[in-house]
C-alpha cells in the first residue's frame, strides 16, 4: 500500500476500541484525513502522547488511496504550541477553529492556504498575550478567511446585488451574497442581517492581510459584534448546523 506524508494538525481522535484510536489530520499535502492509529493507547506505544488535538506534527500514513480510513504509522512532534494548553480563553478559541476546519474541510482534498492560516493562528494564540476580544476577533477573522478559502467567498468590495458602493448608515450582508448596499437591503433575501460599512470594510480588508498580520487591523467592540454576526451567519448557512464550540465560547 502507499505511504504519505506530510505536515499535519491533529484536530481530534475517539476511542476505537481498547487500544486504537481514530484520529482526524489536517493535512498539508492531502487535506483532512482520518487514520487509525493502532496500539497509541497501550503504555509502550510509539504514538503515546504524540496525538493529542492541535499538535503540529510530520504524520507518516498508509491505506490505499480511495479508502475511507488510512493507518497511522508515525507522528513526529514539530510544534506543541504549550503556551495556550493552560489557557481557557485561548484553548477554546483553538477548539473553535478546529471544530470549523472538522466540519468543513472535504477529505482527501488538499487546501495549503487553510492549512497555513489554521497554522498561524496556532502560533498565535500560543505566543501572544491578547485580551479576549482581540482573541476573538482573531479567531472571527480566520474563520472568514478559512471559508473564502474553501470557496465561499462573499462579494465584500462592492454591493452583491447591484454592483455600487456600499457606503452610508445602512447597508447589510448576506450570508450567501456578500455586502449589500442600503438601496438593496429590501430585495437582498431574507438572510440578509444588518451590518455597518466599517465591519464590511474590515472583512474585505482581511481577505488581503495575510494571518501573521491580522492582530494589526485595529477594531472596536462594535465592529467586533458586527463581524461575529456576520461571520456566524455564514457558518450557519454553509454548514447548517450549530457549533458546539459556540457554547462554550459565550460562557
Amino acid at each position: 500500500m502507499p505511504l504519505y506524508e506530510s505536515p499535519a494538525i491533529i484536530i481530534r481522535g475517539i476511542r476505537l476500541n481498547e487500544s486504537d484510536r481514530i484520529i482526524t489530520l489536517f493535512t498539508r499535502d492531502y487535506g483532512k484525513i482520518k487514520a487509525v492509529a493502532k496500539g497509541c493507547l497501550k503504555p509502550k506505544s510509539r504514538l503515546m502522547g504524540r496525538l493529542e488535538p492541535f499538535l503540529h506534527t510530520r504524520a507518516i500514513f498508509f491505506g490505499k488511496e480511495k479508502a475511507e480510513l488510512f493507518y497511522l504509522n508515525t507522528s513526529d512532534i514539530i510544534e506543541t504550541f504549550t503556551g495556550m494548553r493552560d489557557d481557557y480563553e485561548k484553548l477554546m478559541r483553538a477548539f473553535a477553529a478546529a471544530e470549523l476546519v472538522d466540519v468543513c474541510q472535504k477529505e482527501k482534498d488538499a487546501n495549503r492556504d487553510g492549512f497555513n492560516m489554521l497554522l498561524v493562528l496556532l502560533r498565535k494564540l500560543s505566543a501572544s498575550a491578547m485580551p479576549a476580544d482581540k482573541l476573538d476577533m482573531l479567531l472571527r477573522l480566520f474563520e472568514f478567511k478559512y471559508l473564502s478559502s474553501i470557496g465561499f467567498m462573499p462579494s465584500m468590495g462592492a454591493c452583491a446585488v447591484c454592483g455600487g458602493a456600499i457606503a452610508g448608515p445602512r447597508c447589510g450582508f448576506n450570508p450567501s451574497r456578500g455586502a449589500v448596499c442600503g438601496s438593496c437591503l429590501h430585495k437582498s433575501g431574507a438572510q440578509t442581517i444588518n451590518a455597518s460599512p466599517g465591519a464590511i470594510k474590515l472583512l474585505e480588508r482581511s481577505l488581503s492581510t495575510p494571518m501573521e498580520r491580522l492582530e494589526r487591523i485595529s477594531s472596536g467592540t462594535s465592529l467586533l459584534n458586527d463581524v461575529e454576526r456576520m461571520v456566524r451567519a455564514m457558518i450557519d448557512t454553509h454548514t447548517r448546523k450549530r457549533m458546539k464550540s459556540e457554547r462554550f465560547l459565550k460562557l
